[in-house]
């Protein structure tokens, strides 16, 4: 079974058909059917995965020219092209045999079992299986899997792994990165605007490294990484730049098993006769060091580009600036994905910006965060003007978060019990003013040109972030019901809030000048 040409990565049609199509069928709507519009599997890590898998096809098989790039943007290929272009990989596809898709080469080496479920990033770990502490995510709810939903878990687990104990490596961009991909109107839009042109993706590319195994390392055996190896870390130099969309940090098998009837799968309820229900692995699979992955913002510290991971909180525009363009966190330099760089710089057209991710704990999956948030095209005179702008509107929204945060806690808690965490009160104040913020930044965009317009904007969200905090803190305060709380306690941590928000702090902050009040 080969995955450039089987059938299996499930879509939705913008007439909302489902189906399950092979990746060269992407750009089948240029036959007169209704565009593919997403990927619509069973669970939203795999819409994730699936997407990198389709772009990194691409960027594989099909990496363009500058002029190349906008030829394809304008008139999409044929499916017919494309499965031309991707059966030059076709070897590295296969799920099962000796160079089986993102499995180990030596499987004599690999020895411990696992569940299939262990594939999946949030199951339980062993240990927490064995203290029986696994409350909230039960073990033994899935069994086994069809081929392509094993196939598609491993994909994901290889993508986005965590850590996984002594020798088990993370992935190429460490336990559970950011992406964030420009999104289009349809699956083939949002796959070919992350495909980066052939300067920026062969620019530091060893001319030395252009083998199959350098590209796929499963074609080949594991570059393992003991601590005595001399493979013991893996960097750019060491591979070539398509390796980067096909990592194999762990080294796994899985265990195919051919039943006499057909069976369901306990993920996508497909019925087959192939399943997998074990795999077999080994730790010090390959340990990724030093790469900028295309998809994932960046982080700089020491002069050393490290990925972004989502936090406790979510993604939201309080991360906005770091996402789409460079930006300065004190001494913290924060860069955008190469793909998105790439199509501020060579577009320069508005666009809507997907990031998606899992929060990690080191093993332990604390949430999947999935957001969509815009990408301003602003002209070039104008830019600096702009992101400074911008960073004072959420310098101002945080300030005004964390005071909010303080005044509700006074309410909540009594003054000698300062525990429990309130990271929730800000969640909440930074989602509640999520779409004015867009609005506003949009508004200051369009009136840059004219003279102290961007006043007006400022103003107005210094009124915003007051009308907001008041919101959240009665929904938190319960105004009105004195059951529940101390009604003097309410009152004067509302009036505490009230005076830090008419404060100069918040108005220097957003750069306004103070009122001037009239004598009477």
């Amino acid at each position: 079974m080969n995955l450039i040409y089987e059938s299996w990565i499930p879509v939705k049609r913008q007439d909302g058909t489902r189906e399950k199509v092979a990746p060269w069928r992407i750009t089948d709507f240029t036959e007169g059917k209704s565009p593919i519009v997403a990927i619509a599997s069973p669970r939203p890590d795999f819409d994730g995965a699936l997407v990198q898998f389709l772009i990194g096809l691409l960027q594989t098989t099909c990496t363009p020219s500058e002029s190349g790039w906008w030829d394809w943007r304008e008139k999409p290929p044929s499916p017919k092209t494309l499965c031309e272009r991707f059966a030059t990989v076709e070897r590295a596809f296969e799920i099962q045999g000796k160079t089986a898709f993102m499995q180990d080469w030596t499987s004599s080496d690999l020895s411990k079992e696992l569940n299939v479920s262990d594939l999946l990033i949030e199951a339980p770990g062993e240990k927490t299986q064995k203290d029986n502490t696994d409350h909230f995510i039960k073990r033994g709810r899935v069994e086994q899997m069809c081929l392509l939903c094993a196939a598609t878990a491993l994909f994901t687990l290889q993508t986005n792994a965590p850590s996984g104990g002594q020798g088990h490596r993370t992935s190429l961009r460490g336990g559970g990165p950011l992406c964030t991909l420009v999104l289009g109107d349809t699956l083939w839009e949002t796959c070919w605007r992350n495909v980066l042109m052939d300067a920026r993706y062969y620019a530091a590319a060893d001319p030395d490294k252009f083998g199959e195994a350098d590209r796929f390392p499963w074609l080949a055996r594991t570059r393992t990484s003991e601590p005595a190896s001399p493979t013991k870390t893996t960097g750019p130099v060491d591979v070539h730049p398509d390796q980067q969309f096909w990592g194999m940090p762990r080294r796994i098998r899985l265990q195919i098993r051919d039943l006499e009837k057909p069976s369901c799968c306990d993920l996508c309820g497909a019925e087959a006769r192939k399943v997998c229900r074990h795999a077999v692995t080994k730790n010090y699979g390959v340990n990724y060091e030093g790469f900028a992955h295309p998809l994932s913002p960046h982080y700089v510290k020491d002069g050393v580009p490290n990925p972004v991971h989502p936090q406790p909180g979510g993604v939201g525009y309080r991360h906005w600036l770091g996402l789409v363009e460079n930006s300065m966190d004190g001494n913290l330099e924060r860069r955008p994905a190469k793909v998105i760089e790439q199509f501020r710089s060579v577009v320069r057209e508005d666009a809507r910006l997907w990031a998606f991710g899992f929060d990690m704990d080191n093993m332990k999956a604390r949430c999947w965060y999935d957001a969509i948030m815009p990408i301003l095209a602003v002209p070039s005179e104008m830019h600096e003007v702009f992101k400074g702008q911008v960073e004072r509107l959420v310098r101002g929204a945080s300030w005004v978060a964390q005071i909010l945060r303080w005044r509700i806690k006074d309410v909540l808690l009594a003054q000698d019990d300062n525990r429990g965490d309130l990271s929730f009160i800000q969640n909440h104040f930074w989602a509640s003013t999520e779409s004015t913020f867009y609005e506003h930044i949009r508004h200051l965009r369009d009136i840059l040109s004219m003279s102290k317009g961007e006043v007006a904007v400022l103003e107005s969200w210094h009124a915003a972030l007051r009308v907001a905090a008041f919101s959240v803190f009665d929904h938190y305060a319960q105004v009105g019901d004195f059951d529940g709380a101390d009604p003097r306690r309410i009152a004067k941590a509302r009036n505490d809030l009230k005076k830090a928000l008419n404060d100069k702090k918040l108005r220097q902050l957003l750069g306004l000048s103070q009122p001037v009040h009239q004598k009477s």
